[in-house]
């Protein structure tokens, strides 16, 4: 599973799907970091891949509309 952590002007982060809905907001992106890792640790099956999309990045999405 390929998903993106968003962090937002307020340092919140979100973890996203590729397609842009959220999974999970945090207070933090080390917190959503962390939850990957811990995500990826329980899913055996299926690897977790992580893109990060910094602040002031081109909103991907936006292109997709």
């Amino acid at each position: 599973m390929q998903v993106i952590i968003r962090e937002w002007p307020s340092r919140s982060a979100s973890i996203m799907t590729e397609a842009g809905q959220v999974i999970w907001t945090f207070s933090s992106v080390f917190a959503a970091r962390q939850a990957c890792s811990d995500w990826h640790n329980l899913v055996d099956c299926e690897p977790v891949f992580v893109t990060e999309d910094p602040i002031g990045a081109p909103d991907p999405l936006a292109s997709a509309a």
